[in-house]
């Protein structure tokens, strides 16, 4: 026999009852022929010819073979038996049932739905292939969720909007790996004979999956130049994950030159989730990055920040003050201009726990130079300003709606 098409001998062999020992070999297309295999021992494989159960043979190319598969002692027993057993219901349900005991699913599954050709309500094959009763008709859960929009993705059945999702975040996974392994590449070329080219490339990243690694090495590398370098590059991408980096740094860097050029990389792009971010800030319990978070919102100019301004004039914080020695001093607050001025502790050794109220100097000046008002640290006299600013504001509201009108 000559060479045939897949299609051709799928058709043929699954008429054709083996009797012999045979073996399966799985098909490109989806199909499968059983057969004994004649040329064993050809090497380097380029064809296979089967012998068929009737004496025939069959040549395939060997790209048309996928796998070739040795049928065990249940698979060769139901080869021989099948054709014992009539194209009826009942017989149809006791092959399957033989498969189910011998551990022959796909044959098993072969039967069950000739059972529903021939006879669509019966019940057992029906359950037996996971198909339920809903509403009066026989459907399963797969024809179910499809019919709801539901697609399989990864063994669970989800919403397109949840594959897309999860399609999304894995794409973002994979280009953040391959941006931090350019990175760390780049960033151990600063400083040596390939620093140019490394500077050259960290400036020409224009891809926002980028953003995390470059935050990464903000803030852990320690020199300086390398750091702006890399504050810079975060700015021009203005993607929010670095820009919320940014922020985070103009607000808790060490060095005070990368946190005045974090913040001015901030400004330059009007990011405005940042204006929430440095009112949260001011209520840190740490008086130093109230004062940051006011110099910061007076640089960004935003009026909602005016009101959490005002509540931050006047703060309350806790400090923990080694005690000196007998007959010492220790002083309990700097003397600088965010101190809110000074105090001291006398006695002996371990820690005093002490309250102070603070009045901060840079919320101070970023309210004078929102408002062009000066009530100094009177919280009540910025608060009753405020009120009747709003107040103003509404009334000339209420007049140009009703001139709108009159019109």
């Amino acid at each position: 026999m000559g060479r045939l098409s897949c299609k051709l001998i799928t058709c043929l062999v699954l008429t054709t009852a083996v009797h012999a020992r045979a073996d399966v070999f799985m098909l490109a297309d989806g199909g499968e022929v059983r057969g004994e295999l004649i040329n064993r021992d050809e090497s380097p494989r380029v064809s296979y010819v089967i012998k068929t159960a009737s004496g025939g043979r069959v040549t395939l190319e060997a790209a048309q073979v996928s796998e070739v598969k040795r049928q065990n002692s249940a698979e060769l027993k139901y080869d021989r038996i099948r054709s014992d057993y009539a194209d009826t219901v009942d017989d149809q349900w006791k092959l399957a049932e033989w498969c189910r005991e011998n551990k022959l699913p796909r044959q098993r599954k072969a039967h069950l739905e000739r059972m529903i050709e021939l006879d669509p309500d019966h019940a057992e094959a029906r359950h037996a292939l996971g198909y339920s009763r809903v509403q009066g008709r026989w459907t399963t859960q797969e024809s179910l969720m499809k019919e709801n929009g539901y697609v399989r993705h990864s063994g669970r059945w989800m919403l397109p909007q949840e594959v897309e999702l999860l399609e999304h975040q894995r794409k973002e996974t994979l280009a953040q790996k391959d941006w931090n392994a350019k990175l760390k590449r780049w960033n151990n070329w600063l400083g040596g004979d390939k620093a140019a080219q490394a500077e050259a490339n960290i400036r020409a990243i224009n891809d926002p999956f980028a953003a995390r690694g470059l935050a990464k090495f903000l803030e852990s590398d320690q020199r300086r130049n390398v750091r702006l370098l890399y504050v810079e590059t975060l700015g021009h991408l203005n993607a929010p994950l670095g820009m919320d980096a940014l922020v985070n740094t103009s607000l808790n860097d060490a060095d005070e030159e990368v946190r005045l050029a974090s913040l001015d990389q901030v400004v330059s792009q009007k990011y405005k989730p940042a204006v929430a971010r440095y009112v949260q800030a001011l209520k840190s319990k740490d008086n130093v990055v109230v004062n940051r978070a006011a110099a910061c919102l007076a640089q960004l100019k935003d009026p909602s920040s005016v009101s959490p301004l005002i509540d931050a004039l006047v703060t309350t914080h806790t400090f923990h003050i080694p005690k000196g020695q007998p007959g010492g001093m220790s002083s309990t607050f700097g003397t600088g201009p965010n101190s809110g001025g000074g105090g001291f502790s006398f006695g002996g050794g371990g820690v005093e726990v002490v309250k102070q109220r603070l009045e901060n100097h840079n919320v101070l000046e970023a309210l004078i130079g929102m408002t062009g008002a000066n009530f100094d640290y009177d919280v009540k006299a910025w608060k009753y300003w405020l009120v009747a600013q709003k107040k103003s504001q509404s009334l000339d509201a209420r007049r140009d709606d009703g001139a709108a009108a009159q019109k």
